[in-house]
């Protein structure tokens, strides 16, 4: 019989609540199991990938250029 493995029983949640504050621009980065997303101000996506560092700068650069 094949095991399977088992999930772990941690109740942490990996998506923290964000408030956004008026005048806030900044891209909000959050971990997807081994993936990284990068969200807008609006909750708009805006890049998904598997370096946390690349994600956040790329995510500035795009708030900056929309400003």
């Amino acid at each position: 019989m094949p095991r399977r493995k088992k999930e772990s029983k941690s109740n942490e949640k990996p998506l923290k609540s964000r408030t956004f504050v008026l005048g806030n621009y900044d891209p909000i980065v959050i971990e997807h199991g081994k993936k990284w997303a990068a969200y807008d101000k609006n909750g708009r996506l805006i890049i998904l990938g598997y370096s946390r560092r690349i994600c956040q700068e790329y995510a500035n650069d795009r708030v900056r250029q929309a400003r």
